[in-house]
């Protein structure tokens, strides 16, 4: 677990805090694609330190953590309640909105059959997961993270962006920057276990890769069609 964070933690000082600090420049200056890179990249924050902060024992940097999540909490708030007005909607012209909307339902529905895959079968034969077992968890952060919030966020948006909704703009870009950065994260902890000899496959970090390059298509397809 250990490595898995030193993995994220590489991805988050040199891709993620960047791209904060650029997203934030630019959102100021009224650029459309920043304010999506924007709230993508608070969500992702947010979502990541949430885990850092509840399923990570505790240590020394266990105020830093809090203090990430808190900031990026309260950031994406005040996005989200300026955001909501600003009628996201007629900021595109000719979207790919079916699309677009499909792959973020795609990708939920693939998430909850694989978090499923493994707590279905423990629920049943009244053990525990493995994946909270090994790493000594009450619950595994990540499912309660992603079938509480995440993915229903993205088949929300996914099904409000093919019916031409405001919202649904708004959602399916965020939605698309949190995953692909997600995604890279999950590649950098997966690369770090194969750096440090822990694992040998190299099947998990390729599909994150594909789901990361995927994901990038989307964004570029997406943000190609937003108004000068």
């Amino acid at each position: 677990m250990a490595a898995q964070g030193s993995g994220q933690d590489f991805v988050d000082l040199f891709l993620v805090v960047p791209l904060l600090l650029i997203s934030l420049f630019y959102t100021n200056k009224k650029s459309k694609i920043a304010t999506f890179l924007l709230g993508g990249t608070l969500a992702y924050i947010m979502y990541s330190f949430v885990i850092y902060s509840l399923g990570i024992h505790f240590n020394q940097l266990f105020l830093l953590y809090i203090a990430t999540l808190g900031l990026s909490l309260f950031a994406f708030i005040l996005y989200m309640n300026d955001m909501l007005g600003q009628q996201t909607g007629k900021w595109f012209e000719n979207a790919p909105k079916k699309a677009t909307g499909a792959y973020l339902i795609i990708v939920a529905a693939i998430f909850y059959a694989l978090w499923l895959k493994s707590i279905v079968p423990a629920l049943i034969n009244n053990t525990i997961p493995e994946d909270v077992a090994n790493y000594d968890l009450l619950v595994n952060p990540v499912h309660v993270l992603d079938m509480g919030f995440a993915l229903p966020s993205l088949i929300i948006g996914g099904v409000l962006l093919i019916k031409g909704k405001d919202n649904g703009y708004l959602i399916a870009g965020l939605a698309l920057v949190f995953m692909m950065i997600l995604t890279i994260a999950l590649a950098g902890m997966v690369i770090m276990l194969l750096i440090r000899g822990i694992s040998e496959d190299y099947t998990i970090a390729t599909v994150f890769g594909v789901l990361t390059i995927t994901s990038l298509i989307f964004i570029i397809r997406l943000f190609k069609k937003l108004k000068k």
